[in-house]
């Protein structure tokens, strides 16, 4: 297994971690499915397993994944190994119970106590703001903030962490009428009073491709020393063409993908579409897909570390044997260039796509 620093921890990871968000199974939370389908706590746990055994090293999970059941899971195996050898992260923010809030510090310290426990540790590496919903005018980013501050200077927190857009260029933030001026302006706002160790970003095939003089997130994070998790490298399974457009999914209540359009027929379509050109030069079996996808997240920035889902050791057991040579710049160049029509159908409010060929980054 590879290993990759990671900054803002300043500790060395697996390139490749275990996310955990799938074993959780099916839930809801105040009502929203946050879920997944099929999944066994029996066969999650073997795949735990054979992710440590494969040399995985860094797992990230969180309190509403499942509802505690996924850490758990987790924390039977920490159980079982050296607490010392991994590093483990985890979540707050979008469980309430009976609070007003999930912000409200005192349900910040409950949860991280609940969480502790689940996991059957006395700290977290990395400990993720994972909303960024503090209440009406921010009322409670300050407590929040706070409170993990001094988490974090007690030890009981090594670094602080929260989520980035799924798309950014800073750039945009200060771009009169981009469609994404104010979700970059309101992430800069909050990254500023968070000041947050570690980001944790959505980016895969189907990510924007952004122009030479946009700074995304990778670069972002460099210029500020901050550690990068790429969350949704296979892209929730579209990029392994584990669902056909013929027979598009139908997802039972308390699985989040529910209502997703990028899981009906016309979507899966396109996405075929891209996968079979990028599957005549890389090869179409599952594990060429997941080779190419796990590179091509890889590739993104030397330093960051790929998060990936599995429901089982089967699952997680591919993950890992799939990866093959780094990719290089013209393997990355073409599959922009297969996914470019891709991501226009599926993201049709972007703006126009820069020319390959130019781009410096993905």
């Amino acid at each position: 297994m590879q290993t990759r620093n990671l900054p803002g921890l300043g500790q060395e990871v697996s390139a490749i971690g275990a996310g955990c968000w799938t074993i959780g199974g099916l839930a809801t939370n105040r009502g929203t499915p946050i879920g997944w389908q099929g999944v066994s706590a029996q066969k999650a746990f073997e795949g735990l397993s054979r992710a440590f055994d494969l040399g995985v090293t860094l797992y990230d999970t969180a309190d509403v994944y499942g509802l505690g059941r996924s850490e758990r899971l987790l924390g039977r195996l920490l159980a079982q190994v050296d607490r010392s050898r991994l590093t483990v992260s985890s979540k707050v923010g979008y469980f309430a119970g009976t609070a007003a809030h999930p912000y409200v510090q005192a349900q910040v310290l409950r949860q991280f106590a609940t969480t502790c426990e689940n996991l059957g540790t006395d700290y977290l590496d990395v400990y993720f703001l994972h909303s960024t919903d503090f209440g009406p005018d921010d009322q409670h980013l300050d407590e929040a903030v706070e409170t993990l501050c001094r988490l974090r200077s007690d030890g009981g927190v090594r670094a602080i962490g929260m989520r980035a857009p799924h798309e950014f260029a800073e750039e945009w933030a200060e771009t009169a009428g981009h469609p994404q001026a104010g979700g970059t302006a309101r992430f800069l706002e909050l990254f500023g009073r968070i000041r947050p160790d570690v980001l944790t970003v959505r980016h895969n095939m189907l990510s924007p491709v952004y122009w030479p003089n946009e700074t995304d997130i990778f670069a972002f994070a460099r210029r500020h020393g901050v550690g990068v998790l790429i969350k949704q490298a296979l892209g929730q399974g579209l990029l392994l063409a584990a669902h056909t457009p013929e027979r598009p999914p139908a997802f039972p209540t308390g699985d989040h993908r529910q209502g997703d359009p990028r899981f009906t027929a016309s979507s899966l379509t396109a996405i075929h579409a891209g996968l079979n050109d990028i599957g005549r030069r890389f090869g179409s079996t599952r594990a060429d897909r997941i080779r190419v996808a796990l590179g091509y997240a890889l590739a993104a920035d030397p330093s960051a570390a790929v998060l990936v889902g599995f429901r089982d050791a089967e699952q997680i057991n591919a993950n890992l044997t799939s990866i093959g040579e780094p990719l290089s710049p013209q393997d990355i160049g073409e599959i922009q260039t297969a996914m470019s029509l891709v991501r226009d159908k599926l993201f049709p409010h972007q703006p126009t796509h820069p020319n390959i060929e130019e781009s410096t980054t993905c």
